[in-house]
């Protein structure tokens, strides 16, 4: 490590800084690794290719049986009827699964998958691949927080309509972070399954205090994207437990 000399301050002073900086590190680094071992229970996953009426295709369902909440990062194989994997297939999500932004309440959660490539369309299942598990410290309510958008006059409208701001809305007793994201899907043939085909994420995190509620405006640039990427297609806006 190198130290540099700072004038008007005593060297005691500078040693006493960086032994502290040093302890704080390896605080945190045991901190991080003992979080990381109490995620001892191993995640399950089950891949929905169809989600029914009124529910969005392509999910991956987490089952999470760990006291703690967790923040995986997957990585996924696409793969066709027979189990094989399906070559030149890119797998990717909406709630960020594979890049530990998903936080996973214990119990159950889960992301939702698209497919590209020349053969996204023989992708019949997944297999997933547990990278990392961080720990969380806490458990955190498990309930859904529904987005609401809002018009220029603070007045709720239709997902389908054009919105300049979302509100969120906890009911319960301890404050909660949600991350917001607006899906636009394709128009699949008949007996396909229905994908994202843009992904707008809306805001930064957003912690939502206790019993209350929280109004996240919508950036006139990320509006207009929104717009350009929605038309005429199906839409929804959806929250994902986050915390990072």
């Amino acid at each position: 490590m190198t130290c540099t000399y700072t004038p008007g301050v005593p060297t005691h002073q500078l040693i006493a800084v960086a032994v502290g900086l040093t302890i704080g590190i390896v605080f945190g680094l045991r901190l991080r690794r003992a979080n990381q071992r109490r995620a001892g229970k191993p995640l399950s996953f089950d891949f929905k290719a169809h989600g029914g009426r009124n529910f969005i295709d392509q999910t991956l369902l987490i089952t999470n049986p760990n006291a703690s909440d967790v923040a995986p990062v997957l990585a996924f194989t696409a793969l066709g009827k027979d189990g094989s994997a399906v070559p030149g297939v890119q797998v990717t999500t909406a709630f960020g699964s594979d890049q530990g932004r998903l936080v996973v309440h214990s119990g159950r959660g889960f992301d939702v998958l698209a497919f590209s490539g020349p053969d996204a369309a023989l992708v019949a299942d997944v297999r997933v691949t547990v990278k990392k598990i961080i720990a969380m410290r806490t458990a955190g309510p498990a309930g859904y927080i529904d987005a609401e958008p809002l018009d220029g006059n603070g007045k709720p409208v239709s997902r389908f309509a054009p919105f300049t701001a979302v509100v969120l809305r906890n009911p319960h007793p301890v404050p909660v972070s949600r991350r917001i994201v607006h899906l636009a899907y394709d128009s699949p043939k008949a007996g396909a399954s229905q994908q994202v085909v843009h992904r707008t994420p809306i805001g930064n995190l957003a912690v939502v205090p206790a019993g209350g509620e929280l109004v996240v405006p919508v950036p006139e640039p990320v509006a207009a994207e929104i717009r350009r990427c929605s038309a005429g297609r199906a839409v929804s806006v959806k929250t994902y437990p986050s915390s990072c």
